[in-house]
């Protein structure tokens, strides 16, 4: 008579599996520079996008402002003045976190949403399997393509 049950062998290869995937999976969660450093560009992106419709609903020029830790958008030059965000309330600037750095910038968005230049920003990063990063905004139009 059989009793239910797992055999050696079958025990021994759920074993394992579990330590394959601990060993590749466990450093991702103690680990979250990765994972900071996409929602910084994320965020970033918004910031982006939100100075440029802001440009367009306000039809007046409104300035986007990269030094090599942080974006912010604002009303005057130097983005002394930042945005506020429409739901926080909060001022439209991101910081980046620990090893990201930026491509520093300084460009306007007029009252039709383009750009007084094309631009592009390069984040670069220290963090170990972290991809390059970059914030395309089109000359002619001022789409903002995040690549």
């Amino acid at each position: 008579m059989r009793t239910a049950g797992f055999t050696l062998v079958e025990l021994v290869v759920i074993i394992a599996i579990v330590a394959i995937i601990a060993v590749v999976a466990a450093p991702r969660f103690f680990e979250a520079g990765s994972f900071d450093s996409r929602g910084f560009y994320d965020k970033s992106v918004a910031v982006v996008r939100l100075a440029q419709k802001t440009a367009v609903a306000w039809r007046r020029e409104v300035h986007v402002c990269v030094t090599a830790t942080q974006v912010i958008a604002g009303t005057a030059a130097g983005c002394a003045t930042p945005l506020t965000y429409p739901v926080s309330g909060g001022p439209a600037s991101e910081t980046a976190p620990n090893g990201v750095t930026l491509s520093p910038v300084n460009f306007t968005f007029d009252g039709l949403g383009r750009p007084s230049a094309g631009v592009t920003i390069i984040f670069s990063s220290t963090i170990a399997g972290d991809p390059a990063r970059q914030i395309v905004v089109a000359a002619e139009t001022g789409y903002v393509a995040a690549n």
